[in-house]
């Protein structure tokens, strides 16, 4: 169930105030229930959203750092022997922030048609970015706020389903 190696940096949920700690919509719990919201810190290596499962890992200064349990990272931290953490989700719709890469064959209005899709289901586009074009084949990278995590596998769906692209994934971080 984990993976190999890669990056365990970590960082706030949003590094420009776009939210608070308060916001992470994560709760801590057993005995380690009363680490303050602003020490909950999501990792930025795997960007968890409510509905992945989750585990977290002590930090210095009495945090913890919320990964995806499919997190390489996370694997890496609990084959070395660290402790987790048990979080979970707050039962209520929360929204995320998330990295999303479209893959596509290049051709007029894709980039418009993509953020159409992203628009009707409720996507704040926090920025993107296109690559240009290698071997007809283009690469979109959009970092979205969305009001309800629960609308992000619909949202990837939606992407799919413009003409010409074969693959949307969430962003993995591989190295920090």
């Amino acid at each position: 169930r984990h993976g190999a190696a890669g990056g365990g940096d970590t960082a706030p949920h949003a590094p420009r105030g776009e939210d608070t700690a308060t916001e992470t919509g994560i709760v801590v719990e057993g005995p380690r229930g009363a680490v303050p919201a602003d020490r909950v810190r999501l990792a930025r290596c795997c960007t968890p959203v409510p509905a992945d499962e989750v585990t977290a890992f002590p930090v210095r200064g009495g945090g913890v750092t919320v990964h995806r349990e499919s997190c390489p990272a996370a694997c890496r931290m609990a084959r070395s022997g660290r402790s987790a953490v048990p979080v979970r989700w707050r039962d209520t719709p929360t929204g995320c922030r998330v990295t999303l890469h479209a893959e596509a064959l290049g051709r007029p209005h894709l980039l418009a048609e993509l953020t159409e899709a992203l628009a009707e289901h409720g996507a704040s586009v926090l920025s993107a970015e296109v690559e240009p074009p290698r071997e007809r084949r283009v690469r979109h990278t959009y970092t979205l706020r969305l009001p309800d995590a629960r609308e992000l596998p619909r949202l990837m769906r939606a992407m799919r389903g413009v003409p010409g692209v074969y693959d949307v994934a969430r962003a993995l971080r591989t190295g920090a």
